[in-house]
């Protein structure tokens, strides 16, 4: 990309979830901005996008599933989700995604078909 293609690309452009980057600023459907991006959760070999990890200041690291985001531009992240229901959101994907170590569970990769549109 040249030097001038650059300076004409805004923050507001949508870009791809392989082009976001740590430290993009995350705001919810509320217009609050709660944290910045501290990883992208995917498969890069077969394209599949499926969250971001969050710093969020009260809660801590949380994790946001791909359903729950709105867009991903340059500038920022928005959520399809008011503030006030972020908390459970991050809770409920985070249950599903982590190692279940007391009934010896595991969901070793995601996939399309085991995906569901809870969120």
């Amino acid at each position: 990309m040249a030097a001038d293609d650059e300076e004409m690309l805004s923050p507001d452009d949508e870009i791809s979830w392989l082009a976001l980057t740590a430290g993009t600023k995350v705001e919810t459907s509320d217009g609050r901005q709660v944290g910045h991006v501290t990883h992208v959760l995917g498969d890069l070999s077969e394209d599949v996008f499926d969250g971001i990890g969050v710093r969020h200041g009260l809660l801590g690291q949380i994790l946001v599933p791909r359903t729950a985001i709105a867009r991903i531009t340059r500038g920022a992240v928005y959520l399809a989700v008011p503030e006030a229901e972020l908390g459970h959101v991050a809770k409920a994907y985070a249950e599903e995604r982590i190692y279940d170590a007391k009934e010896g569970k595991r969901k070793l990769r995601w996939s399309r078909e085991q995906d569901d549109e809870r969120f």
